[in-house]
């Protein structure tokens, strides 16, 4: 059995892998978790999505409480790997000067506080990456903005009430600002 992605994290510790290794790996996808530390640059093309981002995903963000009671919601590396899933790539073009549009369909409505606490995780995870790490290791997450700060997207929110557990979930768009010109 070949060596994998994940073992060498596993014994080496946080690693950035080469284009190389990257680009002769069999199948990058069912390692994706073993990328976090790896920039997209180093990524075959095929592995990273680009345009317009339009995903459902199949689970709404939690609401301020939850975020307590449920730890996993508060990691962007959930709300990564769903976005991967649900897209089929590993990493997305970065949208400059995007604007985010998420929508939640659910079956109760939340307070729009509480949505916009629990959307922390989820727009972390749309970033390029963070240097939030305690050791100062830069992380690479989905990548479709640059950040999540006023200067780089703008976002908007909205709920909608669905009948049913099967209609609810999260469509997440990414998409460049239309500027009007002066």
């Amino acid at each position: 059995m070949e060596y994998t992605l994940s073992e060498a994290i596993q014994e080496k510790g946080p690693t950035s892998f080469s284009r190389k290794t990257l680009s002769e790996h069999p199948n990058l996808f069912a390692e994706r978790s073993a990328l976090f530390f790896t920039p997209t640059d180093r990524l075959p093309v095929q592995s990273v999505g680009v345009g317009d981002l339009d995903v459902f995903l199949p689970l709404c963000t939690p609401d301020w409480y939850d975020c307590f009671f449920i730890r996993s919601y508060m990691s962007p590396r959930l709300w990564v790997d769903l976005l991967q899933r649900h897209t089929g790539v590993l990493r997305w073009t970065t949208v400059p000067d995007a604007t985010v549009s998420i929508t939640r369909f659910d079956r109760a409505l939340i307070r729009q506080d509480y949505l916009s606490a629990g959307l922390k995780a989820l727009l972390d995870a749309l970033k390029v990456g963070t240097n939030g790490r305690r050791d100062g290791r830069r992380l690479f997450y989905f990548g479709a903005i640059f950040d999540d700060d006023v200067r780089s997207i703008s976002v908007s929110w909205q709920q909608e009430l669905v009948s049913t557990a099967e209609k609810t979930g999260m469509r997440i768009t990414v998409s460049p600002t239309r500027r009007r010109k002066a």
